[in-house]
């Protein structure tokens, strides 16, 4: 089961309010066990989910509690934008996530890396049942899969190249503006060199540590400022990126404020891409201010033929996800399938222990054998059918027979039922 909430769903100033950070995971994931939901948390700029095996009817409310009371939001806040999705419709939300088909940057490329790192962080802490971790390794392989198939991985795109793209719509020629980065993170350096493959001469990197603002901006032939010369860096910009992991603003409304009455004539463009938020959204009531935030990004992102290149990505996902739930039904008929097997080989070895007897050691070792074998063999080919190929949901889309079907449904579990299982 998946209760989670995205671009689709809620605007970021409600993302924000059920946002984490790396640092934050570790009592999130305690909180989500010790309610009897152990699950994986993943949080991105766009999105904020919670996947756990639902054993129980009210493990959907119970997770749902929890969000309240761990995000300090109301039950009616949330409910007029969360979405839960059960069995097939969990493990296709997943595959489509993983394969940036969920994004508001169809095809993004930095998703399927966020996607294992919620997993590696929930898997460290023991938080991930079995049959679930399955599920996440799996949404790995989908991922790279649907990249390598479709045409959607031929152009990627990440939410730091678009904000540099939106730049250039609004400003026109970056080359010979004033650009700061206020973040030195995976997005700000994303930000940063595209910024500069786009033509940005002059960017400034800030960041609350120095030596990391400074190794970004030495890369680029930037320059480096530290975290309390942010006044100063504003002063002289006229596009900002604010991209940090920061709880709050880190760019007031009163600071830009200030800035602006300096040099009340010369524009200044934000964009933010932080969730929380980086910048003041009253700093875009300001006059001479234009201010974007990331909700503004699909704008600029989705073009037609990335959204041709994704309907052959979505047969993809579609069809992995068909084969992992009838992998998945298969598991939940393994208790009887074993127990039959075990029963017809305890009447295989009765029946031919009896033969044997009547037979009062008329036959030699190797003619034993051959015996042992056949009845062995018989036994296996009627059981091969009912027991392999567990009946699942039906055939998968665009398959013409179950022929066919069965043959993609045995190749995929032979690749994930472990030996012995």
């Amino acid at each position: 089961m998946v209760i989670g909430l995205n671009h689709h769903t809620a605007p970021v100033e409600v993302r924000e309010s059920l946002s984490w950070n790396r640092d934050q995971s570790h009592e999130l994931l305690q909180a989500m066990s010790s309610n009897g939901v152990p699950g994986v948390p993943l949080s991105t700029c766009n999105r904020s989910e919670f996947y756990f095996l639902e054993t129980g009817p009210d493990d959907g409310r119970i997770l749902r509690e929890l969000l309240v009371k761990h995000f300090g939001v109301s039950q009616e806040h949330l409910g007029k934008y969360l979405y839960e999705y059960r069995g097939f419709d969990a493990i296709q939300h997943l595959f489509r996530v993983a394969s940036g088909l969920d994004s508001m940057i169809l095809g993004e490329d930095q998703i399927i890396g966020q996607v294992r790192q919620a997993y590696r962080l929930a898997s460290e802490q023991s938080a991930v049942p079995g049959l679930l971790a399955r599920l996440f390794q799996q949404s790995s392989r989908v991922g790279r899969r649907v990249r390598r198939d479709s045409g959607i991985g031929r152009h990627p795109l990440s939410v730091s190249r678009a904000c540099v793209d939106l730049a250039g719509l609004v400003v026109g020629d970056i080359s010979g503006s004033c650009v700061l980065v206020v973040g030195a993170g995976e997005a700000g350096e994303t930000a940063a060199e595209a910024l500069s493959y786009a033509g940005a001469r002059n960017v400034t990197v800030v960041n609350r540590t120095y030596s990391r603002a400074a190794e970004l901006a030495g890369r680029l032939s930037g320059r480096a400022m530290a975290f309390d010369q942010l006044p100063q860096a504003l002063a002289g910009s006229d596009i900002v990126i604010g991209c940090t992991g920061s709880p709050g603003y880190v760019l007031p409304a009163s600071m830009i404020s200030e800035t602006m009455a300096a040099r009340p004539e010369r524009p200044l463009f934000l964009i933010d891409i932080a969730v929380p938020r980086d910048i003041d959204p009253e700093a875009g009531r300001l006059r001479n201010v234009s201010l974007c935030d990331i909700d503004d990004l699909e704008s600029v992102s989705n073009t037609g033929r990335r959204e041709r290149e994704a309907v052959a990505a979505e047969a993809l996902a579609s069809e992995e996800a068909w084969q992992f739930e009838q992998w998945r039904r298969g598991l939940e008929s393994l208790p009887p399938v074993i127990d039959l097997r075990r029963r017809a080989e305890d009447l295989r070895r009765a029946e031919l222990n009896r033969t044997l007897k009547r037979l009062n050691g008329k036959l030699t070792d190797e003619e034993r054998a051959s015996l042992d074998a056949m009845t062995r063999a018989i036994v296996n080919k009627l059981l091969h059918s009912p027991t392999v190929y567990p009946e699942g949901p039906g055939p998968l889309p665009g398959t013409s027979g179950s022929r066919e079907h069965l043959r993609r449904i045995h190749s995929f579990g032979r690749k994930l039922i472990p030996l012995g299982l």
